[in-house]
């Protein structure tokens, strides 16, 4: 009896969580909605994110030139592959 108790309340919880995530749901999909911008917006948006995509895969990965395992030019890629019996 007392675990039908158990599985009673907790079905009773979960209904609860799952009525407050549908209502949190719908609520995001209305600020979005309401957030929509217009067709010339969202073009020019996709154009700078395009952009912008494009750029960062162009810069590479950040690393620090200082640092001494960094090698910044050919020759010191070249010295450390000969280093390695390449």
């Amino acid at each position: 009896m007392m675990a039908q108790d158990f599985q009673d309340l907790t079905g009773q919880v979960i209904k609860k969580m799952m009525d407050v995530i549908k209502q949190i749901e719908n609520q995001l999909v209305q600020v979005l909605l309401d957030s929509v911008p217009s067709d010339h917006d969202r073009k020019e948006l996709r154009k700078a994110m395009d952009n912008e995509r494009e750029n960062s895969l162009v810069n590479g990965p950040q690393v620090n030139p200082d640092a001494p395992d960094v090698v910044n030019n050919q020759d010191q890629v070249d010295d450390l592959l000969d280093s390695l019996g390449f």
